[in-house]
């Protein structure tokens, strides 16, 4: 993969329960725009298989899957949607949450992200993070995040480790969200800020995403 063009990347960054998924599925459905989000990938892999057994050993404690295997279960994943051409760098514009999660991966993966755009969600109350997460695990069944240690381990490793990785790129690319709100607010002040993007008007099928942003921001004005 080392070879190929760069992607046009959007990355989504905040403590778990910021909200990153909620948006990024939103953003996802734009023309011209793949959202994907690790955590997600890794969910879908067969937990009896061989990725699934190591996986489940880190996210049954709240632990970040190791860098190796992470990067190697997402570069498999691109791979694919690149061989049923659901993802084309030269049409495609990424956006991913859930990696990178920490400076290493940020430095292993800068040869094909060309990033953009980072939306930074910040939710300053642990509790309200925290009862999110209790919330969405009774959802979509996620067992591992009702568990208030499991919890107050993710949190922690968000801070001592992913939020970090924010330094590996320019400060000026990094845009400041309040994600205490609502999620239309929240969506909102994100496709504001993509709408002035202007490298989306100098790649291809441009005009489609700039038509595509404008609209999603009078629905959520």
């Amino acid at each position: 993969m080392a070879d190929q063009p760069k992607y046009r990347t959007i990355l989504l960054f905040g403590m778990p329960g910021s909200g990153k998924g909620t948006q990024g599925a939103v953003l996802g459905q734009l023309p011209g725009v793949v959202h994907i989000s690790m955590g997600d990938v890794f969910r879908k892999i067969p937990k009896y298989g061989h990725f699934g057994q190591e996986i489940e050993r880190y996210t049954s404690i709240g632990a970040l899957v190791p860098d190796d295997l992470t990067v190697r279960i997402w570069e498999r994943h691109i791979k694919i949607l690149e061989m049923q051409e659901l993802l084309l760098p030269d049409q495609h514009t990424l956006i991913l949450d859930g990696l990178p999660r920490n400076y290493s991966q940020a430095e292993r993966l800068d040869h094909i992200l060309d990033v953009v755009q980072i939306f930074h969600l910040k939710i300053n109350d642990n509790f309200k993070a925290s009862e999110r997460l209790k919330s969405r695990a009774l959802r979509e069944n996620r067992l591992d995040d009702m568990n208030e240690e499991v919890i107050r381990r993710r949190l922690q490793t968000y801070h001592e480790e992913t939020f970090r990785t924010l330094s590996f790129y320019s400060p000026e690319i990094v845009f400041d969200v309040e994600a205490g709100g609502s999620p239309i607010d929240v969506l909102r002040d994100i496709v504001n800020r993509m709408s002035e993007i202007q490298s989306f008007r100098k790649a291809p099928k441009a005009s489609t995403f700039a038509a595509s942003t404008a609209k999603l921001t009078e629905v959520v004005s």
